[in-house]
């Protein structure tokens, strides 16, 4: 792996979802900061003092009392825990479908299935419709290049006659 880890295909998009994608990454980082501030705020505030280790946090929270802190904490387990979920759901998976036959196509559209696979075989192929748009003829001209595709065609034809 020489490439980045991180995909970075920002200069593709046009400048109006750039800004969104901006602005919404940095609310996101500012709702994690915000999310984070009582912790920080004892941190620092418990750098100050110089105090032992063995407090509980709570405690340390002069500003707050335990319910704001138990909010935070549930808020910030909560949305981790969303990301994580989110991360471990599948990727939406288009099923494919099953392609139908030309006997499928012929009996849809009313044509003959010999004029189906002419059709697909030709250089050219001009279809005739009614005034309603229905299939009236197939008419085909086999390429060109190919004299052995025509043969097939007119031995078709001639079976199918």
């Amino acid at each position: 792996m020489n490439g980045p880890l991180i995909i970075d295909a920002r200069h593709r998009l046009a400048w109006p979802r750039r800004v969104l994608s901006d602005a919404s990454t940095a609310v996101l980082w500012g709702a994690w900061l915000w999310l984070w501030s009582p912790i920080l705020k004892s941190a620092a505030w418990l750098a100050e003092l110089g105090t032992p280790s063995y407090l509980t946090l709570s405690q340390l929270l002069p500003s707050g009392s335990a319910v704001d802190l138990q909010r935070s904490v549930m808020a910030l387990v909560g949305t981790s825990g969303t990301l994580l979920v989110w991360n471990r759901l599948p990727a939406r998976k288009l099923r494919a479908s099953s392609a139908l036959s030309v006997r499928d196509y012929a009996r849809y559209f009313g044509v003959p299935e010999h004029a189906l696979q002419a059709g697909r075989r030709a250089a050219v192929c001009v279809v005739h419709h009614d005034d309603s748009g229905r299939i009236v003829e197939i008419e085909c001209r086999a390429p060109a290049a190919c004299p052995a595709a025509a043969d097939e065609v007119a031995q078709e034809e001639a079976v199918a006659a």
